[in-house]
């Protein structure tokens, strides 16, 4: 873990540089830099660039020419965030308001918009560096992205509104891919690959590997929201360590259907069906509620179910990179942050 610590500590300040470059502090109205500005102040361990940055040296290509994509992904990635927010009645980000409660939602959905057309100037800015062709392939891979997670986000929103019986593993493993595998994972390896002029069949080894990783990473963090301390609770994460940055078992609140909820509500009782549709997704739901969901988890071995399809999908996902690119330390460098998605605890 110490080897992912450090790669992201390097990585970091140099997409915060870039980030700067392309989204100034200051300008008119000012309340729209502050505001967009938040999410990034708040923290973050900026792993989707290092994805790119990690790819693209597995083929032998240069970190620094990455950045401008890194960057591109990152203020993309606080646009989604800003605007899950809203949608999923979160009021906390990474330990701090979230930014609708702060601004108003009004001032949140624009700072969003904001983000998301600033995001492809970052992509536009690195055309000096990858020239048209490449700038080409990597706006397509974006763009697929964006409207990937879009039809997740559509797909998660609408589940909510329906009975917890029609979220199935099936369900889950299509929802799950749209929602988190391709801006988690897929899409970065990919963009990484194409910088570095790899092969149809290299960039697509590598986005496959970056599904599995995006999957783990939303797993994991699932897992997490459950099962943090009562001390992690609303402490913002970092890069080597903290909280959640989230309300203790917020989800439950929230009604995802992440996949330890599909596997409860499977195995549990008809008695427990209905408590379980009693509660999750319930506005008011109260600690000693949020546990008592969670103690069903646990008696039907939902979270170590969870746990186990994680780190079955990156085992797979590892042995799939090992068969199309030699052994370097670039892919090394994949591995270990393939690993260390599944066992971090922030």
């Amino acid at each position: 873990m110490e080897g992912v610590k450090k790669i992201l500590s390097q990585i970091k300040p140099l997409i915060d540089e870039k980030i700067e470059e392309i989204l100034p502090k200051k300008g008119f109205p000012q309340i729209l830099f502050d505001g967009s500005w938040k999410y990034f102040e708040y923290g973050g361990k900026r792993f989707r660039p290092a994805l790119i940055a990690l790819a693209c040296e597995t083929l032998g290509g240069k970190a620094e020419d990455t950045l401008y994509a890194g960057t591109a992904l990152e203020i993309a990635h606080a646009f989604l965030l800003i605007h899950d927010d809203i949608e999923d009645f979160s009021d906390v980000r990474r330990g701090k308001p979230a930014l609708h409660v702060t601004y108003g939602k009004p001032h949140a959905i624009n700072m969003g918009d904001y983000l998301i057309m600033k995001s492809f100037e970052s992509l536009v800015a690195g055309a000096k560096v990858w020239g048209p062709e490449k700038t080409i392939k990597i706006l397509n891979l974006f763009n697929e992205m964006l409207l990937k997670t879009g039809e997740g986000q559509a797909t998660e929103i609408e589940q909510r509104d329906k009975g917890l019986s029609e979220a199935t593993d099936d369900w889950y493993k299509k929802a799950s891919l749209l929602k988190t595998g391709y801006y988690s994972g897929g899409s970065p390896c990919a963009i990484g690959a194409v910088i570095a002029n790899g092969t149809e069949e290299q960039i697509e080894a590598l986005k496959k590997f970056g599904f599995a990783i995006g999957i783990a990473f939303q797993i994991q963090d699932d897992i997490l929201n459950v099962t943090m301390n009562p001390e992690e609770e609303k402490v913002a994460p970092g890069i080597g360590e903290g909280g959640v940055g989230k309300d203790f078992a917020g989800d439950l609140k929230e009604g995802k259907r992440t996949l330890m909820i599909v596997h409860v509500y499977g195995k549990s009782s008809d008695e427990e069906k209905r408590k379980l549709e009693k509660l999750i997704g319930k506005r008011d739901i109260t600690k000693e509620e949020r546990v008592e969901i969670i103690n069903m988890m646990k008696k039907h071995g939902s979270i170590e179910y969870a746990k186990e399809y994680a780190k079955k999908i990156m085992e797979e996902a590892v042995r799939n990179l090992r068969e199309v690119f030699p052994d370097n330390k670039g892919r090394e460098k994949l591995e270990e942050i393939a690993r260390f998605l599944i066992e971090r605890n922030f």
